[in-house]
């Protein structure tokens, strides 16, 4: 990390809900001295009184608007972090970047491909860099993986598989303008699970699927099925089926609509062995003549700790490896592939029952079958009709 006299001077844009992992992270860092928390934006200042108090003391300067406080920080500024949500992305990182600033912005990078080109041409154009928050790439063990399976560690790849089930109440759906909605605030933003809560998973996966060691898999979509049982615009179940230009086999299964919780899992297959990679668990090599190597993978409190530290120490130390924006954008340009390829189905409202996980939990909704259909369409890489599940309410006699 940089001396003290030479602290990079950060912003940040936001300080509630999700913005609070990035504040925390960034209060620690200036206590020790590594960052200068400079300016803030809190646009509820009757709800965070205690927090604007804080950050007050320590020397930051509040706005109310984040134009506002890029204009008055314009040249100031090293790196602006932007941990909002999907709306906000591009529009937010184009504003920071003119601003003179690096920038660290929440996943995905944005709603769009247009978004993304303009991003990376503003990146371009400017002189700084843009670090995307897919947490999972700043882990040690994936980067680890990643050189190994560049090294030919299993072979040539030809198959990567993604599950993940994370049960959600209809609340997780009203909690912001634009959860589980495809435009919002006059942008794109096709919410669903593979764009944002497992967004990092199937970004991942790309990532160990591409050739070389900082390069991501383009893929294009063969089949998806686009489920909802939530009241939504999007999907919260979905399967889908694409390939990369290399050959390699993809398959994503993820969904909101469920009652047990599985947490995610990446299979990749190669020629010569297999890597089981499970999350916040272990990451293990199989190799074909018996032998194994397993790594313990971090949990989401450390690789969000080295994000945030990535972004730090990259403002003076150019050759710190972040999650780039040429990694990020094949996540969105699948997102948006995957939208194009298939019609979001609506789960007929009489085959979903609603079921509360404890009993002081709101319930959530599940399907009969569909989670039984998810496991076997992921051993078998299929689609879910083609286990048997299918969406038609029973016929009374």
């Amino acid at each position: 990390m940089s001396s003290i006299s030479n602290r990079p001077r950060v912003a940040l844009i936001g300080v509630s809900g999700y913005a609070v992992i990035y504040l925390d992270i960034a209060k620690a860092a200036h206590a020790r001295g590594e960052i200068e928390l400079s300016a803030a934006v809190i646009i509820n200042p009757a709800e965070e009184a205690a927090k604007e108090t804080e950050l007050r003391a320590l020397g930051t300067r509040i706005y109310r608007d984040y134009e506002e406080m890029l204009r008055a920080e314009a040249g100031r500024l090293d790196l602006c972090l932007i941990p909002t949500g999907i709306p906000w992305h591009a529009r937010m990182t184009l504003a920071a970047l003119h601003a003179g600033a690096h920038v660290l912005v929440e996943k995905p990078l944005a709603g769009s491909n247009a978004e993304v080109a303009a991003i990376r041409a503003a990146e371009k154009a400017t002189g700084k860099f843009v670090a995307v928050g897919f947490q999972d790439i700043y882990c040690p063990v994936n980067r680890w993986l990643k050189q190994q399976l560049c090294a030919g560690a299993i072979g040539k790849l030809h198959t990567v598989r993604f599950l993940g089930l994370w049960p959600r109440p209809a609340a997780y759906f009203t909690r912001n303008p634009w959860a589980g909605r495809l435009h919002a605030n006059g942008t794109q933003v096709l919410d669903s699970p593979l764009n944002n809560a497992f967004a990092h998973f199937v970004n991942l996966s790309l990532y160990f699927a591409g050739t070389s060691v900082d390069t991501s898999a383009a893929v294009q979509i063969d089949s998806a099925e686009l489920l909802r049982a939530h009241a939504i615009e999007s999907f919260d179940t979905s399967v889908v089926l694409a390939r990369s230009a290399e050959g390699v086999n993809f398959w994503f299964g993820a969904s909101h609509t469920c009652h047990q919780v599985r947490e995610p899992e990446i299979y990749l297959e190669g020629s010569a062995g297999r890597v089981e990679w499970k999350h916040e668990r272990s990451c293990v090599i199989i190799r074909h003549d018996g032998s194994r190597e397993e790594r313990v993978l971090t949990d989401i409190a450390a690789n969000r700790k080295a994000l945030l530290d990535a972004a730090f120490e990259k403002v003076h130390r150019p050759d710190t490896l972040i999650c780039t924006t040429a990694l990020a954008e094949k996540h969105t340009a699948f997102v948006e592939a995957v939208h194009a390829a298939a019609q979001v189905q609506s789960v007929p409202a009489q085959l979903i029952f609603w079921k509360a996980p404890t009993p002081s939990a709101a319930p959530v909704p599940g399907v009969a079958g569909l989670e039984e259909a998810l496991s076997r369409a992921f051993i078998a890489k299929s689609l879910l009709r083609d286990t048997g599940f299918v969406l038609e309410p029973a016929r009374s006699a």
